[in-house]
């Protein structure tokens, strides 16, 4: 797992799944699967957002985590 800011440590695991319904693992996983370090953040958020009814703000939230964790973008 890449260095993550402390920005995103706050938003924790029961809070992206209460307003997700899933886990940071979970979303780490359906990101993976449909390619998204190749797709790229907007298409990840939209994606998201179109195929799984994620708010635009947690859309942006997990796709943001989600290139953090796999080291496509470094914490500021």
């Amino acid at each position: 797992m890449a260095d993550v800011s402390p920005e995103f440590r706050r938003i924790s695991e029961d809070s992206v799944r209460r307003r997700t319904g899933k886990g940071w693992g979970e979303w780490l996983s359906v990101l993976d699967e449909w390619g998204s370090a190749e797709k790229g953040h907007t298409e990840s958020a939209r994606h998201l957002r179109e195929a799984h009814g994620v708010s635009p703000w947690w859309a942006q939230a997990v796709t943001v985590r989600y290139e953090y964790e796999r080291g496509l973008r470094q914490p500021r």
